[in-house]
């Protein structure tokens, strides 16, 4: 069995992670979601772990992947490369290969002796947590961003973040 390890933050989840996680279940029988940022809740992150594990599971009931995701985890942030990955490798496991667009990710697994599967970025420009949270902000549109099961979700998420005045 092949165990596959996707790290992100998922502030929110879009269309560009839907690739990525299409991707990753190609090459891997099973995945483990490790959530970036875990230990943090600020402008940048503005869903707490909890909120994007939610989302999550949301994204897999709708995709039917229940029987692929082997489990999610946290991945809190560290200063230090090293006790970054000690924590990672704490939450995580076991895992085969590590997917992912992130140089600082891969590079750090690849350091560690891991197989990375790079994949390139989806319309990178589109699929960016950063500009989906202000399109929201400036109340313009962003629902085309993210998988439609998800807006109602997020919507709601946002409204506490980002208050309409």
């Amino acid at each position: 069995m092949r165990i596959g390890l996707v790290v992100g933050r998922f502030q929110p989840f879009h269309k560009g992670h839907l690739y990525l996680f299409k991707k990753a279940l190609k090459v891997s029988y099973k995945i483990i979601i490790a959530v970036g940022s875990s230990n943090i809740k600020d402008g940048d992150n503005p869903l707490s772990y909890s909120k994007r594990v939610k989302m999550l599971r949301k994204v897999i009931a709708n995709e039917g992947w229940e029987e692929r995701i082997l489990k999610i985890v946290p991945s809190p942030d560290d200063p230090s490369d090293d006790i970054w990955l000690k924590l990672l490798l704490k939450n995580t496991g076991k895992f085969d290969v590590g997917i992912g667009n992130n140089d600082w990710t891969n590079g750090i697994l690849k350091k560690a002796g891991y197989k990375v599967l790079e994949v390139p970025y989806l319309k990178r420009i589109e699929y960016q947590g950063v500009i989906i949270r202000k399109l929201f902000e400036e109340g313009k549109s962003w629902e085309e961003k993210v998988p439609a099961y998800l807006i109602e979700f997020l919507e709601k998420e946002f409204s506490k973040k980002y208050p309409k005045i």
